[in-house]
């Protein structure tokens, strides 16, 4: 049976496709910097920027006289908000294939009290820069957000746990200052959580890229802190797979849970001059900081005791809160939607309902799926949503009647949603990160993917329905 649909619902689906697609692609919306005159327990930018603009004056790397002007700068201005400072002093080495650094570092310490602690928060950033550039993104702005979320949480009511600033030294050495803390200070183990707050660039949306195994309470967390949080366990899946470093790597390996964010727009400033105050973005100053206070609050109102176990599936879309479940959904997950499409495709070839071919691309998707389903499960929602979306817009394909309409023609005008609101958004982070030229199989890849679970609709679009013969008298 061959199914065909009118002009009008031809236009209903090619309006749909062409909606999503929309926005999908549009540009997230950014926070307004708040400014200098904001209420005094919320994170401000500009006041933020005073704190940037101190320390990126020039280029401060280990050794330099701007590094201990920095360092001074960061102690008065804990010392000005009234907590109790320290310079935690030691020596460490770094090695990895063809490189090797080592050091004398002073890493800066100040603490909140709270009023009855279970175990720490740590938040971290480090101050030294690179030679080549000033370090406003990388790490200024880090430290900048930890002092203006001081200030805050010092203009509110105290929390239940204590709270750990921690300014580490010689991070771009190689990640010096962490070795340090982790392997000398008397608390290092006592942190229930460690927020790690870094830029690979001046600008874009802030992201939490990173965090720690047994990551469903930490995720629930940010959920709860900031539910339109950009997070996605994809691409944790793929940091984790790169050499890529930064303190929270230390952090982990010594057994600290947490969460590390960064921004990574314009990398062409990253690491040279162009990292100064004129060229930081300051909505994603502004968005940083609002993870920070928020999750400063959230933590440090919790019951950091208790660490369940199990892992998450996270993704944002468009519209809705942060979306997380178990990834211990995931297998079963995929094996049902492998079980419905072997009974959609019985059904549909059964039938001999034209379009049943649509069922293979799909079939390959669903072996896809459950290949990473183990090894991979943060990865699954790029391949099993749009693939449930597929099976559906099939199964309408296969049930509808000879003219497209009702339910049918709804579920297929709906099912474009899952590609366009997941995949799509993650492109142009990808082109970002890694360049066009690396990019390529991703993009392509993912081009595939959608067109594979949008079948049903281009079909429909594009058929058109066969004139009627006419039998002569």
């Amino acid at each position: 049976m061959r199914t065909v649909a009118s002009p009008a619902a031809r236009f209903a689906l090619a309006a749909s496709l062409s909606i999503w697609t929309a926005i999908g692609l549009a540009p997230p919306a950014r926070m307004e910097p708040a400014p200098a005159a904001a209420p005094p327990a919320d994170f401000s930018a500009q006041r933020a920027l005073q704190h940037v603009a101190a320390i990126a004056q020039r280029p401060h790397p280990v050794g330099s006289a701007d590094h201990a002007r920095v360092r001074d700068y960061v102690l008065g201005e804990f010392a000005r908000l009234g907590l109790t400072t320290q310079v935690e002093s030691g020596f460490a080495e770094y090695a990895a294939k063809n490189y090797h650094a080592s050091g004398s570092i002073e890493n800066i310490l100040a603490f909140l009290p709270g009023r009855s602690s279970t175990r720490p928060v740590l938040l971290a950033a480090h101050y030294d820069s690179v030679p080549r550039g000033p370090g406003a993104s990388d790490d200024g702005h880090g430290v900048a957000v930890l002092l203006e979320t001081l200030r805050a949480l010092k203009s509110s009511r105290p929390l239940r746990n204590d709270v750990i600033f921690l300014v580490t030294d010689g991070e771009e050495l190689g990640l010096l200052g962490a070795m340090v803390f982790m392997r000398d200070h008397p608390r290092h183990t006592e942190p229930g959580v460690a927020l790690n707050f870094e830029a690979r660039g001046t600008g874009g949306v802030p992201s939490m890229f990173e965090t720690s195994d047994h990551n469903l309470w930490l995720i629930r967390a940010l959920q709860r802190a900031v539910p339109e949080a950009a997070a996605s366990s994809f691409a944790y899946e793929v940091y984790k797979r790169m050499p890529n470093d930064t303190d929270m790597t230390i952090f982990k390996a010594g057994g600290l849970a947490g969460l590390n964010f960064a921004f990574i727009g314009h990398p062409e400033f990253y690491h040279t001059a162009h990292d100064d105050v004129a060229h930081l973005d300051r909505a994603s100053l502004q968005e940083q900081g609002r993870y920070c206070l928020s999750l400063a609050r959230q933590f440090g109102d919790a019951d950091l005791t208790q660490r369940p176990r199990g892992d998450a599936v996270y993704f944002p879309v468009r519209f809705l809160p942060l979306v997380v479940y178990p990834a211990s959904w995931v297998v079963r997950g995929a094996w049902a939607l492998v079980v419905t499409l072997v009974l959609a495709s019985a059904v549909a070839w059964g039938r001999r309902v034209r379009g049943a071919w649509i069922s293979l691309p799909l079939a390959l998707i669903a072996a896809l799926l459950l290949l990473i389903a183990r090894p991979a499960p943060g990865a699954s929602y790029l391949l099993g949503w749009p693939l449930a979306a597929g099976i559906l817009s099939f199964i309408a394909l296969a049930c509808a009647g000879k003219r497209l309409s009702g339910f049918a023609l709804l579920a297929l005008a709906a099912a474009p949603a899952p590609a366009s609101l997941l995949v799509l958004p993650l492109l142009p982070q990808v082109v970002v990160a890694l360049g066009w030229r690396g990019a390529a199989p991703m993009l392509a890849g993912s081009l595939l993917l959608m067109l594979s679970c949008l079948l049903p609709q281009l079909v429909l679009v594009f058929r058109r329905a066969q004139p009627v013969k006419q039998v002569a008298p």
